[in-house]
């Protein structure tokens, strides 16, 4: 019987080979995770860090979604548009259609407390916290169809997030009637502070755990909410009852144009030191 002749270095060519495949496929591993990766910062890049951008905006405000609409082109972030109550939904419920997916809550009580407009603001956020936790975002800003942010808010936030605790529960954006040396330092960052009365809404974002808390607590105050929406916050965050924090200075404000149309409280609102929109030449 003719026996093949033996093979030289057959044994090392084998593992070679084998190590050369164990390479390539460690290599194209590393390499599809960093694409992952980069993926997934690029794509809370466009969100500044969140999962999710809700722009509150009531019916008939056709002009400032388009306004909310060319900023947010100009700034490249995805965002979608959330139907915020009115007056008039409050003062009469049997007209009201509730949206896809929104909850059917229980009417105000016709003896309620605070004004038509502030009932409608409370229940329009309560809408968001509840459509956010039932989507299952890992968290979502929300935003008012009001507002005016900083040119450079991405590259701002983009620091920011990456400092913020895993255990924050509220991020306020922006706020107003709140100075610099009321804020609780936070030992974190010199633009990141402990919230301590953040007033007004129009600019904060929200954890899933933060979301799920504040869904369980305000769905037990409504259909009576003493306060408003923004002073509900306070009374949670202002104990530390809510992990909340403030961005100093704020990195969006409040447009005084309309502001002074809708402005609840009195309050007033901290300027922008670059302003998109006057950058867009829609405001001076």
């Amino acid at each position: 019987m003719i026996r093949a002749p033996p093979q030289p270095y057959l044994g090392l060519k084998v593992f070679v080979f084998l190590a050369a495949v164990t390479l390539a496929t460690v290599i194209g591993t590393y390499m599809f995770a960093s694409y992952t990766n980069e993926v997934s910062r690029n794509r809370n890049y466009l969100t500044l860090g969140f999962d999710h951008i809700y722009i509150l905006s009531k019916r008939g405000k056709e002009n400032r979604r388009r306004v909310m609409a060319k900023q947010m082109q100009f700034q490249g972030m995805t965002f979608g548009f959330h139907p915020a109550l009115s007056s008039y939904d409050i003062e009469h419920p049997a007209e009201y259609t509730h949206f896809l997916g929104e909850e059917h809550w229980p009417n105000v009580f016709q003896n309620h407390s605070l004004s038509a407009e502030a009932l409608a603001d409370y229940r329009s956020h309560l809408n968001v916290i509840s459509d956010m936790v039932r989507l299952e975002f890992g968290s979502a800003l929300v935003l008012s169809d009001r507002v005016d942010m900083e040119v450079e808010i991405k590259q701002q936030m983009r620091d920011i997030v990456t400092k913020v605790p895993s255990s924050w529960e509220i991020l306020y954006l922006g706020h107003c009637s709140s100075e610099p040396e009321t804020h609780r330092p936070s030992g974190i960052s010199d633009t990141l502070f402990f919230a301590f009365e953040p007033r007004c809404t129009f600019a904060y974002a929200v954890s899933r755990q933060g979301a799920i808390r504040l869904k369980r607590i305000l769905d037990n105050i409504w259909p009576n909410p003493k306060h408003p929406f923004d002073i509900q916050l306070i009374e949670l965050v202002k104990p530390y009852f809510i992990e909340a924090y403030v961005i100093e200075p704020p990195l969006i404000t409040e447009r005084q144009d309309y502001s002074s149309q809708e402005n609840l409280h009195n309050v007033k609102f901290r300027p922008l030191q670059k302003s998109t929109l006057n950058k867009l030449g829609i405001i001076p």
